[in-house]
């Protein structure tokens, strides 16, 4: 059901949609690792076209999809973790053309030959190309060839396990450019929050930037990302990030950022804050994996724009599979109502790290508590946590109760992490 907006009622004020916003800044791409994205996906293209490529006068579209598409990366941080430029390569191919040989005719023109700049950087997958870049980047090309008389950019890409040739190869209908129109049609910016968030991030990228150009470290480029974005699109990324840090110690195939999109912009614009839209968004997820599993089913979610392209086709695997998923949601539903409930910064940050990973939750209540405990000291704050207690900085967080000053104890949430 669709709540009214309140129109008084100001974004990111409470501590708890502060602090969401200033996890989700840290996992997002930083403006260098943007600029990389961007070059590197220029690059490529340009490469593929080269002369003496397979490919020459043969790339017929390059196009992002997926999370870049739509605005939702997020850095690498955790082994799981999807730091990942996608891009489809629409091809000049006969609509037929088998798997393997779309797949092979890809990898050879970006691997070139031995010695050129992609030899050993080049992967070849069961449905693209993947480019891996020593600090982690990667870049996933995937072949396509487009469907005549269907929506715009409605394609056909394939699948092939080089690796186990006996495995049946087939081609898939896709349409992830579709996907992306709808998504964003679906999760339009909210002028007053989008406009906060962009400045808060903006302040933390011109803070990294001073750092970076103290440490002599190489210049931000002139590309910047889009910090203008809509509360569910910033949702997508916490969830986005919680979903690795949950699976980051597991083995097996992981809940697809794709289906996450899906489900966040059927839901999205129901709410006033962000802490509202991560709890109504991990409900209405567990609701649906929950309808699903009762009746002893997969779920099964496709593009909505395309009901071939499913969505889900890979994951989950099996009623396992998704009854782990529906356990996590179900401590995750739990833990923000918590949050929301209202409870000290030291449980806050206790559950926050459990959820979105030790080193950004550090620094982001680090970061608040500067913020707030300055404007405290200058009488301009009206902060105060579920305790009913001001905030002022320290290595622990520091509460001011009504009845005198105490510090919360420190906790192990608080130690070092590789992740920075």
């Amino acid at each position: 059901m669709t709540r009214r907006h309140d129109p008084l009622r100001q974004p990111l004020t409470e501590p708890v949609d502060l602090l969401l916003a200033n996890v989700a800044i840290r996992v997002q791409l930083s403006r260098t690792d943007y600029g990389k994205a961007v070059e590197r996906y220029e690059t490529i293209n340009a490469w593929i076209e080269r002369d003496g490529s397979p490919l020459k006068d043969r790339v017929v579209l390059f196009y992002p999809q997926g999370s870049m598409a739509i605005g939702a990366t997020t850095a690498s941080r955790l082994r799981t973790d999807e730091f990942d430029i996608d891009v489809v390569a629409q091809l000049d191919l006969r609509l037929n053309v088998s798997p393997k040989y779309a797949l092979d005719l890809l990898f050879e023109a970006i691997r070139g030959e031995p010695g050129s700049r992609y030899y050993h950087m080049a992967k070849r997958r069961t449905r693209c190309v993947t480019v891996n870049y020593s600090d982690g980047m990667h870049v996933d090309v995937t072949p396509a060839v487009r469907m005549g008389g269907t929506p715009e950019r409605q394609s056909i890409i394939f699948h092939h396990r080089a690796e186990a040739p006996q495995e049946p190869s087939y081609p898939l209908v896709a349409n992830p450019y579709g996907f992306a129109e709808w998504f964003e049609q679906k999760t339009p910016n909210d002028q007053a929050f989008a406009e906060i968030f962009e400045a808060r991030a903006g302040r933390y990228e011109e803070s990294m930037r001073v750092l970076a150009e103290k440490a002599e470290s190489e210049p931000v480029p002139s590309q910047e990302p889009a910090f203008r974005k809509s509360k569910a699109v910033i949702v997508l990324q916490l969830l986005k990030r919680w979903r690795n840090v949950q699976y980051d110690a597991r083995s097996g195939r992981k809940p697809p950022s794709i289906m996450f999109a899906k489900l966040i912009a059927d839901a999205a614009n129901h709410t006033d804050r962000l802490s509202e839209e991560l709890l109504h968004q991990a409900r209405h997820m567990l609701e649906e994996f929950r309808r699903c599993h009762e009746l002893g089913r997969l779920v099964h979610i496709a593009n909505p724009v395309c009901p071939e392209d499913v969505l889900t086709d890979r994951w989950p695997g099996t009623l396992r599979d998704q009854a782990i998923f529906i356990g996590d949601l179900e401590h995750l539903v739990r833990q923000v109502e918590r949050l929301i409930e209202g409870c000290d910064l030291g449980e806050m940050q206790k559950i926050m790290a459990g959820l979105f990973g030790e080193a950004p939750t550090t620094e982001a209540f680090r970061t608040f508590n500067e913020q707030v405990g300055s404007r405290v000291r200058e009488g301009q704050s009206g902060h105060r946590t579920g305790a009913g207690g001001l905030v002022l900085p320290g290595a622990a967080s520091v509460i001011l109760p009504s009845t005198g000053a105490r510090a919360t104890p420190k906790h192990t949430f608080y130690g070092a992490d590789d992740e920075d």
